[in-house]
């Protein structure tokens, strides 16, 4: 297959949908975008997933008919989630973001079940994830639960949603199954105890199909794969191959270690499948950090600072305050759904544009939190792949790297979630899957220059106020 084959590519993310052509070289080009429509709503953080599925047709359709196209990848914000008729393939409800939390007392209900849901899905009992949002959206639907149960509405992430207006067929991947609470990690399928536990009926569930394969077709193209968006950044860091670490800004931050062919548990982290071809699945392990560049723009719209005095500006994290970028609760590995940001240190010397400063501090000592639980996990990284909106500030970076003790290689390519479901859409058309195997091209390095007193010293800080928040809501 030649290398400079094009594909279409699809990432529907929090803040926008966007699509490009990308070639195997990782070239990403023709590239486009459009805002996702996003409401605060009742409590709720709604998503019009009408509307996205219209942007998501606007954006490929030019890019089909430009030059020989090979296939079509998409990848999708993972947890979000809705209701829609099965046979019109019309939604019936918003979509719910990942970010919404609205759910969380029907979560404290299941509270005796947690362990359960851990050992099945790999996940922690959350708010964030759709099993109990779906629950909730049906609950909304005259005579939901029935028709659910007899296969006339489909509830799902997203991403099935979306392939469903593409191909015509409500189907998803394991990336995107993971997140719902209703996948059984160890077996691949929906599991039947979970369904039952939460109120979701298996029929309304889509079609589980391998990340990368044949999806149907589009427009006359063939659709060959699927993948979670940060699962998507993981590939196109290399994360097919066991011992790859990275760590993937966007509205959150999350930091992602590629486990191979064996699903490795933490009690602190999310364990997950990266994605599936025809040979198998391989897996991750995952800390989220549910704020990161949400929380930057909190504290550019309030200060009104241009983000650009930071690209090259060093952190001293003694002489700023820390904020706790807890803006959606606090997720790895602490998971305080209820905890939110707070600012710490503030000196009568603090300045406005300190806040901005503040909150990259607050990033970056959450990130090596994460990396500390993945080493104590047994996955202990020789080097950190950085990629997503924030990589190009060099004093995050630089702190990431003095507070970890590691190296981080920043990709050349921001979106590298684009070029890893490029690679997987190849892997569909062609079932060869070596090429899930490189590391995208490196942009620059930093390496860590603190003496181990000071880093030492300014972790404990940062832990003993994590303590003390935490232990104020348990």
């Amino acid at each position: 297959m030649s290398e400079q084959l094009s594909y279409a590519v699809v990432d529907q993310g929090s803040t926008a949908t966007k699509a490009a052509l990308c070639d195997l070289s990782g070239r990403v080009y023709r590239r486009s975008e459009e805002a996702t429509p996003t409401q605060v709503r009742e409590g709720r953080i709604e998503v019009d997933a009408e509307a996205i599925a219209e942007s998501v047709d606007r954006l490929l359709t030019p890019l089909l008919h430009e030059e020989p196209v090979g296939g079509i990848g998409m990848t999708c914000q993972r947890s979000t989630c809705l209701i829609w008729d099965r046979q019109s393939g019309h939604a019936m409800t918003p979509a719910l973001s990942w970010q919404d939390t609205s759910q969380i007392e029907r979560v404290d209900r299941l509270a005796a079940h947690a362990k359960d849901v851990a050992r099945i899905s790999g996940l922690r009992l959350s708010p964030h994830y759709a099993a109990v949002k779906l629950a909730a959206l049906l609950e909304e639907i005259p005579d939901g639960a029935r028709r659910a149960a007899a296969g006339e509405l489909a509830a799902g992430t997203l991403d099935a949603f979306l392939m469903a207006r593409l191909t015509g067929e409500p189907a998803t991947e394991p990336g995107h199954a993971g997140r719902t609470l209703l996948y059984n990690l160890d077996r691949g399928i929906w599991d039947p105890h979970l369904c039952d536990l939460f109120g979701v009926p298996v029929q309304a569930l889509p079609l589980l199909r391998p990340s990368a394969g044949d999806w149907g077709s589009y427009q006359g193209i063939p659709v060959c794969a699927g993948a979670g968006d940060q699962q998507a950044a993981l590939l196109g860091h290399g994360g097919w191959r066991e011992g790859v670490v990275a760590v993937h800004f966007g509205t959150g931050a999350f930091v992602l270690a590629a486990t191979g062919v064996r699903v490795r548990r933490h009690e602190r982290l999310l364990s997950a499948a990266v994605a599936s071809t025809s040979t198998g699945r391989r897996f991750q392990l995952e800390g989220s950090i549910n704020s990161a560049g949400s929380a930057v723009d909190w504290a550019r719209k309030l200060t009104g600072e241009d983000l650009d005095r930071w690209t090259t500006r060093e952190l001293t994290p003694e002489e700023l305050p820390w904020v706790v970028p807890a803006f959606a609760g606090l997720g790895a590995p602490w998971w305080q759904p209820r905890t939110r940001a707070s600012i710490h240190n503030l000196t009568t010397a603090t300045g406005r544009s300190d806040l901005v400063g503040g909150v990259l501090v607050g990033i970056a000592m959450r990130v090596v939190d994460n990396l500390e639980a993945i080493a104590d996990a047994g996955e202990l990284p020789s080097i950190v792949r950085v990629s997503g909106k924030l990589m190009r500030l060099r004093g995050l970076v630089g702190l990431i790297a003095n507070l970890s003790g590691l190296p981080v290689e920043v990709a050349r390519n921001e979106e590298v979630g684009l070029v890893g479901i490029c690679r997987l859409a190849a892997t569909g058309l062609s079932g060869e899957e070596q090429r899930l195997d490189r590391s995208p091209p490196s942009g620059w390095r930093c390496d860590p220059k603190w003496s181990d007193e000071r880093r030492i010293e300014l972790r404990g800080r940062w832990r003993d106020l994590m303590r003390q928040i935490t232990n104020a809501r348990s």
